[in-house]
């Protein structure tokens, strides 16, 4: 799965200003809502519990909330970069400011997995996620994505 394919451009959102992980996370399942994509409880709750397992924060910035949700055959994607960094507890213990968020088939294998991979892939490319930190725009952060996915 192509980022771009992931990531359309009403799912990028470029210095989102959000205080906590909760916020980010409540921020993530409310514009999942709004485009008609997840019911917002379900998606905000799902988010909060894998949470609650361990942090999603990899490290170096940058975090990848995911949940799974029934009902849904494809995964969905939704990017931000934060108007300021916020505490994931990551393993690195460094705030967040790059986040990619997942919403995956309850019964997750095949395509959705691999946009999971895709993804943790981009995540460790420092040049992409360099990039995206200083993308002003989604279009810009959109343009970042496809020239990841002709690279990559």
């Amino acid at each position: 799965m192509k980022l771009v394919e992931l990531f359309p451009i009403e799912r990028v959102f470029v210095g989102v200003d959000v205080a906590s992980r909760r916020d980010l996370l409540a921020f993530f399942a409310q514009k999942a809502a709004e485009l008609g994509l997840v019911d917002r409880q379900d998606c905000q709750q799902g988010l909060a519990d894998r949470e609650d397992l361990g942090s999603t924060g990899l490290g170096n910035g940058i975090a990848i909330p995911h949940t799974r949700i029934e009902g849904l055959d494809h995964a969905i994607g939704m990017f931000a970069t934060l108007a300021r960094p916020i505490d994931f507890e990551a393993v690195d213990q460094e705030p967040v400011d790059i986040t990619f968020m997942l919403i995956l088939p309850e019964q997750a294998s095949g395509e959705p997995m691999k946009a999971l991979s895709r993804v943790a892939k981009i995540a460790r490319q420092e040049p992409i996620t360099n990039a995206l930190r200083r993308a002003q725009s989604s279009e810009e952060a959109l343009a970042i994505f496809q020239k990841a996915d002709a690279e990559l």
